[in-house]
């Protein structure tokens, strides 16, 4: 799970569990995310997994195999350290409208990227530089949007570069 797990599950009943997770770095509301299906994980590194249904798993994990590269080089460019402790990817069906879009701790991005040559990770290391520039760090309103992605650029840029 991308989540941090507070490790306490309280079982309520016998049909139903809750668990508990914590968030210690502030975000705004629209960066809650919530992901839910029959999906499987690969570890990539000790702070990245890539999830996805099964039938795409694999082929998820290899294409996205470069996550712990462009988290280790935003880190070096913007000299700070990753704030959200894990980076997770996961692989929607096919429905899922968007190249990519950026939460805290896990990225959802559409399985058109499963191209099978890596020409599409670009769309992952933009998401991962919004972890800087957009979720860390983000405008007032939405007036200045163009702000989030246009440093977000520049640091995809930049990682892509390393």
């Amino acid at each position: 799970m991308s989540a941090i797990s507070t490790g306490t599950s309280l079982s309520t009943s016998e049909d139903t569990k809750t668990y508990l997770f914590e968030q210690c770095v502030p975000i705004p509301a629209y960066l809650l995310a919530l992901a839910v299906g029959q999906i499987e994980s690969r570890e990539i590194s000790p702070r990245c997994r890539v999830w996805a249904e099964p039938s795409v798993v694999t082929a998820a994990a290899s294409e996205f195999d470069d996550m712990e590269v462009f988290l280790s080089a935003a880190e070096e460019i913007t000299q700070l350290p990753y704030p959200w402790k894990r980076y997770d990817l996961l692989c929607l069906p096919p429905s899922f409208p968007y190249g990519g879009t950026e939460n805290p701790c896990v990225t959802f991005v559409t399985p058109t990227l499963l191209v099978g040559d890596k020409s599409l990770v670009d769309v992952v290391a933009h998401e991962i530089a919004h972890s800087w520039t957009g979720n860390l760090v983000t405008n007032l309103t939405w007036e200045h949007f163009w702000l989030n992605e246009g440093y977000t650029m520049w640091l995809q840029r930049k990682i892509m570069c390393a």
